[in-house]
């Protein structure tokens, strides 16, 4: 399957985005932060690790780039970034009004912000990046009190069928013991992913609570709610 292919943004980006908008959209207080270790799955090359580090916050980011090596992630992670905007600028009519960023420019250089503080942050603490990948995560069972995952499962349908979806699900719920957060719930061309209630009814059978959860942060449109997973 070509790029053309793809419906939306097309194939999956390294994202840069920013501690305070990782807040918004997992809808996170002090409190959550600071109750137990939290994971951050996938990570991409966002600035949420280092920003929770500097409250005192216990995390861990994983994501299969992080194998690769730091200089060339940063690179992938500019160019990806840069074409994350230009995706948003040609595609205005598929975000909300601009609440959380002021425009176009300030969209581009937070996350360029995020950037850095990833880059940063990595340096000093490599140790707390580990390079991994669902639905195989190299973690005990309830390793972390909490997980938040956000813009992979849902945002690329063309990417993963439903078992991916379901696995991967388990496999967050596997390693938290709290609560796992999965956000947002539409792909990149606003639509909501369609197999959402048989996912919710799976993950009961095998002991896993869920429930849908609105947040205060919308950039996409429709995209203001959240999957939380409650493990039995």
């Amino acid at each position: 399957m070509s790029d053309r292919d793809y419906r939306g943004l097309g194939d999956i980006i390294v994202t840069a985005r920013p501690f305070d908008e990782y807040v918004a959209m997992f809808d996170l207080t002090e409190a959550d932060l600071l109750a137990g270790p939290v994971l951050d799955c996938p990570a991409g090359a966002s600035g949420f690790a280092g920003g929770a580090r500097a409250l005192g916050a216990d995390v861990t980011a994983v994501d299969p780039e992080y194998a690769d090596p730091h200089d060339d992630l940063m690179r992938r992670a500019r160019r990806d970034t840069e074409a994350g905007n230009r995706y948003v600028r040609e595609n205005a009519h598929a975000y909300a009004a601009w609440t959380f960023f002021r425009d176009e420019d300030d969209h581009l250089a937070r996350r360029m912000g995020a950037l850095d503080v990833f880059d940063a942050d990595r340096r000093a603490h490599p140790d707390r990046y580990v390079a991994g990948a669902l639905p195989n995560l190299p973690f005990d069972d309830g390793a972390f009190r909490l997980v938040v995952s956000s813009h992979l499962m849902f945002v690329y349908p063309d990417h993963f069928g439903y078992a991916d979806h379901l696995r991967y699900a388990q496999e967050l719920a596997r390693v938290a013991t709290h609560e796992v957060r999965m956000f947002p719930l539409v792909d990149t061309t606003t639509v909501r992913w369609p197999d959402l209630p048989r996912l919710m009814d799976d993950l009961a059978a095998s002991g896993v609570a869920c429930e849908v959860r609105r947040v205060g942060y919308e950039f996409i449109k429709n995209g203001d709610e959240m999957l939380v997973l409650r493990p039995g």
